[in-house]
């Protein structure tokens, strides 16, 4: 939702990545045909039109979580495995999914660098992983794992790491504080003076609380809130 308008709004979903292809090397009996690998949501985007002429891009996401991924013949019910190796090899593919479309986001935002260079882009949501794994990785694009020094005005930038150390995290898992849930930046926007907090006050432990007698009927994400002063 939005004060400002929105000028327009839409789904992405192997619009830039197509579905990957994948031969399970644990189906039982082995399969004869590659698994279809799709993303589990799509990407949303929308442009919102800011006072003075100037637009906002905003992508939204929620990248597959760390549940291996159902391998033909290896499931015995919903929640029990055949093996062990079956269970990795699904763990891998839900790796490789999260990847995927972290990378399907990035070459949107690579669209959006190219027709602007100075453009004003937030990329936002749960990508189910730390700032150092993979997808984050990707989307931030930090020459610093080999992107270049050359495309370092296309890197983007962490809000959050603005947020002092011991409240840097919007999940508890297992008594791990976790920081799962990006707000992303590009350098335009980035500049803007801002302030980020997360509000993880009273946050329930999304692997103990299910457990419970009584288990939070809310989310076990924290919220990110971005707040930014727009520049003249």
């Amino acid at each position: 939702m939005s004060r400002y308008p929105i000028a327009a709004s839409r789904q992405i979903h192997h619009e830039l990545v197509p579905p990957l292809s994948y031969r399970s090397a644990t189906a039982s009996p082995p399969a004869r045909d590659a698994l279809t690998l799709n993303w589990d949501r799509p990407l949303l985007y929308a442009v919102i039109e800011l006072p003075g002429g100037r637009r906002l891009h905003a992508l939204n996401l929620h990248l597959k979580a760390p549940l291996a991924v159902a391998i033909p013949g290896q499931k015995v019910s919903a929640a029990e495995w055949r093996s062990v190796g079956g269970w990795a090899e699904g763990f891998f593919l839900a790796a490789m999914k999260r990847a995927g479309q972290a990378l399907e986001a990035r070459l949107v935002v690579e669209r959006l660098f190219d027709a602007d260079p100075s453009a004003l882009i937030a990329v936002c949501g749960d990508f189910n992983a730390e700032a150092r794994e993979t997808p984050v990785r990707v989307l931030i694009g930090d020459e610093s794992d080999g992107s270049g020094r050359a495309r370092s005005e296309r890197m983007l930038i962490a809000l959050e790491e603005s947020v002092p150390a011991p409240r840097r995290y919007s999940v508890l898992h297992a008594g791990r504080p976790l920081l799962l849930d990006h707000v992303l930046a590009s350098p335009a926007l980035a500049a803007w003076p801002h302030r980020v907090e997360i509000q993880n006050e009273g946050l329930s432990d999304e692997a103990r609380d299910p457990l419970s007698a009584h288990p939070s009927l809310g989310s076990y994400h924290a919220p990110i809130v971005a707040e930014l002063e727009m520049a003249d």
